[in-house]
């Protein structure tokens, strides 16, 4: 009995006492405190935190304060809420950088180059690699790209499979294309059919991979082909 009252006192001093947030703090990853990050203030986001001096240091879930605000702040890679012991909190940003658009019912999608939808605007941005990968589930700023399950007689497991497969092979697509020293000439990626994937070099040479498989052999040709590397 005794313990558990030793144990229920400090929970109590915890919660009411000790732990108060005396610092509530914007900074980059490297650990720079900034007042305007991705054309946000550091106001508007510690505003949208929701997170208050004098508050206990653990009267909030960090990772639901990071979804809400990256879906509020999509111009903005990525956000971390940490809790720096004893008083402080600090929220970490990166700064999205627009590297992709993709044409959709809706539009025209901004992306970064980890696939973060940053905007959907009826003309298409400028001087941005292109992606066809099919219909997209979303196209609301924030949210991470992901393509719509197509209709067919297939189970929903064999149609989810189909759709995370668009994904796996854009995002090897890219990291193998940046290995291989051609990512920047790269002027669009084909990734709707996955046994069919394919990109265009420079605007002007269309290059066929078929599946992901052998891709480095395939790659490697590619490079020697276009580049006599």
């Amino acid at each position: 009995v005794t313990l558990l009252a030793v144990i229920a006192a400090g929970v109590y001093l915890t919660m009411t006492m000790l732990f108060k947030i005396g610092t509530i703090e914007v900074q980059t990853e490297d650990g720079t405190v900034v007042q305007e990050a991705a054309g946000y203030s550091s106001g508007q986001i510690l505003q949208a935190l929701g997170v208050q001096l004098e508050e206990n240091i653990f009267s909030f879930d960090p990772a639901e304060k990071e979804t809400a605000l990256e879906r509020q702040f999509p111009l903005l890679e990525s956000i971390r809420v940490v809790r720096d012991y004893p008083n402080t909190v600090v929220v970490k940003v990166a700064e999205a950088v627009p590297a992709y658009a993709m044409q959709t019912e809706s539009g025209w999608l901004t992306l970064s180059d980890k696939f973060k939808i940053l905007a959907c605007d009826a003309a298409q941005p400028d001087g941005l690699k292109t992606l066809y990968g099919g219909e997209v589930s979303t196209t609301t700023p924030g949210e991470m790209l992901s393509f719509a399950a197509e209709q067919s007689a297939e189970s929903a497991a064999s149609t989810l499979e189909a759709t995370d497969k668009k994904m796996e092979a854009l995002a090897t697509l890219q990291a193998k294309l940046e290995e291989y020293g051609m990512l920047d000439d790269v002027t669009r990626m084909e990734f709707a059919d996955t046994d069919q994937i394919a990109f265009l070099y420079q605007d002007r040479v269309s290059v066929l991979l078929g599946t992901l498989n052998d891709l480095d052999y395939k790659l490697d040709r590619a490079r020697y082909v276009l580049t006599n590397a």
